[in-house]
């Protein structure tokens, strides 16, 4: 399978799952969704960005099918979703080092038995060079599990923020091509798993204005050329209380049930 192309050497590798209709045995996925890997070729390293989930594995190998070698797997989030294939790259790549959190790496030990002379842990800020392509590490816990980061591509000015920024939206648009639609599916997403975060999320996001990102390049659903739309959009979603507003339909052929939902 051929990668797709989202900036010189930057390409998207990931799996689109059409038929999934549940999420985490919980939440309803009434558009399918993605699994969104990147794979990052400098002049002398290559890194792969999450990968996805166990049930597309041989879709993303297929991607790598004609990619020699990968130097760095960079996991931003231990849950299986974005890490459940790191196992089968490690397997294709003998040489390749897990590059993650000191806490992503105590989490992928456990969860998936991955040894642990297998990693390289970075600490928030921290960089990693593969040559004309700089990759900075941002540590984000709690956005929304203990060990997440983010990684943000310096040259490319495209930020890679895993579940933050997602949306339940199964597409072949790399990029947002719909913002009504992108804008419902990302709040059904925020509302559903990050809204129990917000807090933190506010906190990140306030760390990301010193950033000039162009692109962002989430783990679920398309991609966002224009970043101010989604992150505009969550400073709105975390700041102050949640209003209290639904909307309650109804139909009253005799005024009952109007009086009901009035009362």
């Amino acid at each position: 399978m051929k990668a797709r192309q989202i900036k010189t050497n930057v390409y998207w590798v990931g799996a689109i799952d059409w038929d999934r209709r549940l999420f985490d045995a919980l939440i309803p996925l009434p558009d399918g969704t993605s699994y969104n890997s990147y794979l990052v070729q400098g002049s002398h390293k290559v890194a792969l960005i999450d990968t996805v989930d166990p049930t597309m594995t041989e879709v993303l190998m297929a991607y790598l099918e004609n990619v020699p070698v990968i130097d760095y797997v960079i996991a931003n989030h231990a849950e299986q979703d974005h890490a459940g294939s790191i196992p089968q790259v490690l397997a294709k790549y003998p040489d390749a080092k897990v590059v993650t959190t000191p806490k992503g790496r105590d989490m992928l030990v456990a969860l998936l038995l991955i040894p642990e002379d297998r990693f390289i842990t970075v600490s928030d800020g921290e960089t990693l060079s593969l040559g004309g392509k700089t990759l900075e590490f941002i540590h984000a816990p709690w956005v929304h599990w203990p060990e997440t980061m983010l990684t943000y591509l310096r040259e490319d000015k495209i930020l890679f923020p895993c579940d933050l920024f997602g949306s339940h939206l199964a597409t072949t648009d790399l990029y947002i091509a719909n913002e009504g639609q992108v804008y419902e599916a990302a709040k059904r997403y925020f509302a559903e798993i990050m809204m129990p975060f917000r807090t933190s999320i506010e906190k990140h996001l306030e760390k990301l204005n010193g950033y000039k990102i162009d692109i962002i390049a989430p783990s679920h659903g398309p991609m966002y050329d224009k970043a101010s739309f989604i992150m505009e959009a969550y400073r709105n979603w975390v700041s102050g209380p949640p209003k209290n507003i639904v909307v309650l339909p109804y139909i009253s052929m005799h005024g009952s049930t109007q009086k009901m939902v009035e009362y």
